[in-house]
């Protein structure tokens, strides 16, 4: 008889136990994951990730949050590796220049970057697919002016690598903190672009500049930059720091004349007040003796 009766209330807690769980489950917030791909001069490719929730329709980023990076194709996943959310809910994940990707029958990558979720929020995930993009820097000979050429190529579906039209392309100088842009180009039927170098920029002591050209954002291969070394800039002069001081020798005649008066001023007034307590001292003491003597 209890065994009757113990398993209607199991079945009841079984059934509460599992609306809770539902309850909780409809309450969770399903944050926005954000990612974008830049491709560095150097060849290493970075993924930037933005990971945010909208709580009482305030914008929360989600910190110390675990998320993995993947790469899919037809055959597969691949992980690639893992990044950890910071304080303002951003993570970087950078691959190596040597490392292999796996590519879809396309040519593109297929960068997957999932979030598991907690008690607070929902699984969610990224895709971004994009297709590598090859820069080269190079610097046509010229009389009069100095040019920089790039050119722009990527490969095909046979894997072959082939010229890319009418891009735009961001010429920059690379500066003490940050990039100069002198120029803004697109490139022809060739994949070719080029944009003058201005001579008015000096380079360092010894000439040299780094001139970057860049790919901003485009919707089929990112962000995608390359850097060279420019060594014919015109070198950058660095004149002495000028010393200044009461005694320069180069100081203009009325500013030595009118220091020299207003000093000789004070050091009178100075010499002038001692003499006075001097004096006082002295007539004070005599005062005094003529008071004892006719006393």
């Amino acid at each position: 008889m209890r065994q009757k009766k113990i398993v209607p209330v199991l079945i009841i807690l079984t059934l509460i136990t599992g609306f809770i769980q539902t309850a909780f489950a409809g309450d969770l917030v399903t944050p926005r994951l954000d990612g974008t791909y830049e491709k560095m001069p150097d060849g290493t490719k970075k993924i930037s990730v933005s990971l945010s929730a909208s709580i009482d329709d305030k914008r929360v980023y989600i910190e110390n949050a675990p998320l993995q990076v993947s790469a899919e194709n037809e055959t597969g996943k691949t992980l690639l590796g893992s990044a950890v959310t910071n304080l303002k809910g951003k993570a970087f994940f950078e691959i190596s220049p040597g490392k292999s990707i796996p590519e879809d029958k396309e040519g593109y990558y297929t960068f997957v970057i999932q979030y598991e979720g907690n008690q607070k929020f929902n699984i969610t995930s990224k895709t971004i697919r994009v297709k590598e993009l090859f820069m080269e820097i190079s610097f046509p000979k010229s009389d009069s002016i100095i040019n920089v050429q790039v050119s722009v190529s990527a490969k095909n579906d046979k894997g072959v690598k082939e010229t890319v039209q009418d891009i735009p392309v961001e010429f920059y100088v690379k500066r003490l903190f940050g990039l100069f842009k002198f120029g803004s180009e697109k490139t022809d039927a060739s994949g070719l672009c080029t944009a003058e170098f201005p001579k008015s920029l000096p380079g360092d002591t010894t000439g040299k500049a780094i001139i970057v050209a860049k790919v901003l954002d485009n919707e089929f291969y990112g962000t995608v930059g390359a850097s060279v070394d420019f060594k014919k800039a015109t070198p950058l002069i660095l004149e002495p720091k000028q010393k200044r001081g009461l005694g320069d020798t180069d100081a203009p005649l009325w500013m030595v004349y009118t220091l020299l008066v207003l000093l000789t001023g004070v050091w009178f007034h100075v010499i002038y007040v001692i003499g006075l307590v001097i004096r006082i001292n002295i007539k004070g003491k005599k005062a005094l003796k003529k008071t004892i003597m006719t006393e």
